[in-house]
């Protein structure tokens, strides 16, 4: 399907959605499993919430997934059972290649001698996430909990690094192209991924709903304020929809069929902000990988939100 710019602002828009909610519908109105840690199969993840575009995947984390290399190709990773093994597979192969692709955001915003050394420690922190990435899809009956405790205490490091960073950016102390926000936003994200990790090593697996609305609507609500402020200032019906968003999630307060309205109008503006970045038909500094990067975090978002 052919769409030009103005199609693609439409379709991520945040007025003209009337007709899009019923993605969200389905996914909240899917077939649940079994409760418990028996292992009962998950049933088949919903297709497309609205558009065909082939880039909002959710794909059931097997024995032996591996992640993509190429950004646009790279799925959702969601777990296949109800289990702390599955559940454990799918969030080392998700976040660790989220953890990867933050030290890579950082090793380009971090330029010059002056932040020669920071630099190479988000290098390291790149390699060794990348490493964790490609022996999540082995992760097993046998080694789940070791691999889980390796994947905490790294991300809890990682953690502690953003929070320096983010102190030493706010201060003046350094001077890179990082908002301190950013390293706020990413180190709440790796203490969740620890946090989840950790319950998995105690067999439990559930997920609260008031964690995940929390959670998620502040992630969420960050994104948007992100892509409002890194597209072309004359990207204007885009930078509103944006704003509107990260008002919507971080400061209304929204609940009930109006969050999954909300929902439901977040994963568009990341879905098609990432064709429409992709394809040159929106102005901005969001490099693919970003773009392709907060899709993915979308897409679990309502995942998440189906599963409680």
């Amino acid at each position: 399907m052919d769409m030009n710019r103005r199609d693609i602002l439409k379709a991520g828009g945040v007025v003209a959605v009337a007709g899009m909610t019923g993605g969200c519908a389905a996914l909240k109105g899917a077939a649940e499993p079994a409760n418990g840690n028996g292992g009962v199969p998950v049933s088949a993840p919903p297709g497309p919430i609205a558009l065909s575009t082939g880039q909002n995947t959710i794909r059931l984390a097997s024995a032996g997934s591996v992640m993509p290399a190429r950004p646009a190709e790279k799925p959702t990773f969601v777990a296949q059972a109800r289990d702390p093994v599955s559940f454990s597979r799918a969030e080392n192969l998700f976040w660790n290649d989220i953890m990867m692709e933050h030290a890579q955001f950082f090793v380009t915003m971090l330029p010059g001698d002056d932040l020669a050394a920071e630099r190479r420690q988000a290098e390291d922190f790149q390699r060794i996430f990348a490493q964790f990435a490609r022996q999540s899809g082995s992760i097993d009956r046998e080694n789940y909990r070791q691999l889980n405790s390796r994947s905490i205490d790294m991300a809890r490091r990682f953690s502690d690094y953003k929070k320096t960073m983010e102190e030493r950016q706010k201060s003046g102390k350094i001077h890179s192209l990082v908002f301190p926000l950013f390293f706020h936003h990413t180190a709440r994200e790796a203490d969740r991924y620890a946090a989840r990790l950790d319950q998995f090593n105690r067999g439990s697996i559930e997920l609260d709903r008031k964690e995940v609305v929390a959670f998620w609507s502040a992630t969420m609500g960050e994104h948007s304020g992100f892509i409002s402020h890194l597209v072309d200032p004359t990207e204007l019906q885009l930078r509103a929809q944006a704003r509107a968003l990260e008002k919507a999630l971080l400061r209304d307060g929204v609940h009930g069929p109006e969050f999954v309205r909300v929902a439901d109008q977040v994963v568009q503006l990341h879905i098609t902000g990432e064709r429409g970045i992709h394809e040159g038909r929106i102005k901005s500094i969001i490099h693919p990988s970003l773009a392709s990067h907060v899709r993915r975090e979308a897409v679990r978002f309502v995942d998440e939100l189906r599963r409680t």
